[in-house]
């Protein structure tokens, strides 16, 4: 199996289509469909059942994309490495990011990796809800960008640093003066069970914050008032600082739509200890990382551990 070959195929799975496999492989679909048929051929069994305009693999068709995709990531691989070799400040970095996350680490760091790096392309994939390890899936993907409260366990990762986690309050509510200063919290301090009748907007329990929260509700025996349930932790911040309930963030969330909002709100610490989330960089296990790559995360590292001082 050549890796033109298996790109080819793995093209073809991924859209279902002939037509639009070669529109991504940038040949024409004659030739296409006319190299699948020689392979097919060749092989002597057919890697797709065609049903229409749908293609759909055959039990050797799935063999067969499982090992093109080990092929087509060591073809990756190489080409980065060559191109570290070779050109060593040319190349791209490709990162699935949180789109909040993105607002307040890629801008603020991008200018100093491009002073090193000029050459380098950074390509964010921007998801406005849920991002973690599946990303990697793809081999598109170098390098996923996520908070955790469970490492991973099958991927190689670095990292980022720690931030606390946060109870978000519109100004006015009467809540907020229930709040004391204690020790071991970087905010007043609220107890949890002060808001038993509080409606939440919550993160799903998929997702870190929200995993974070049904623990919390565990920890007290709090049976939450549930307003709502989004993906999108930037929705539930904002309708929190409107005063349409409380939200959970990670601090750095928190303060950066609050710079940017008129409202009055605050953010407080919470829990029986210190709630912290831990921000990692992970990519898959073994992978061949470009040194432009890991000097992007150490500048990520080190900007968010001082921001965070």
């Amino acid at each position: 199996m050549e890796l033109k070959e298996a790109r080819y195929i793995l093209a073809i799975a991924r859209q279902k289509n002939i037509s639009k496999a070669a529109e991504t492989l940038f040949i024409s679909q004659p030739s296409l469909s006319k190299y699948l048929k020689n392979l097919e051929h060749q092989l002597g069994a057919r890697l797709f059942d065609r049903v229409g305009s749908c293609y759909s693999p055959t039990y050797i068709g799935e063999r067969y994309i499982h090992y093109a995709e080990r092929i087509v990531e060591f073809g990756i691989e190489w080409d980065m490495e060559f191109d570290d070799i070779m050109h060593q400040n040319h190349g791209r970095l490709n990162i699935a990011i949180p789109i909040m996350l993105g607002n307040s680490l890629i801008g603020p760091t991008l200018s100093n990796f491009h002073k090193l790096y000029p050459h380098v392309t950074v390509n964010m994939m921007e998801e406005v809800n849920f991002v973690a390890e599946h990303t990697l899936t793809d081999h598109t993907v170098d390098v996923t960008i996520y908070n955790v409260h469970e490492f991973p366990t099958g991927l190689d990762y670095q990292v980022i640093g720690k931030e606390e986690m946060v109870l978000v309050l519109s100004g006015s509510n009467p809540l907020v003066k229930m709040a004391e200063k204690k020790d071991g919290f970087q905010y007043p301090w609220i107890d949890l069970g002060l808001l038993a009748d509080e409606p939440f907007i919550l993160l799903y329990p998929d997702q870190n914050t929200g995993g974070l929260a049904l623990k919390l509700f565990k920890d007290y025996g709090l049976e939450p008032n549930i307003l709502l349930h989004t993906r999108n932790s930037e929705m539930s911040i904002r309708l929190a600082m409107e005063g349409l309930g409380a939200a959970f963030a990670p601090e750095s969330y928190y303060h950066y739509l609050k710079d940017r909002e008129l409202k009055s709100s605050v953010c407080l610490s919470i829990g029986k200890e210190k709630i912290e989330n831990t921000l990692i960089a992970a990519y898959q296990k073994n992978r061949y990382l470009p040194k432009y790559a890991k000097a992007y995360l150490d500048i990520l590292t080190e900007y968010y551990q001082t921001k965070q001082t």
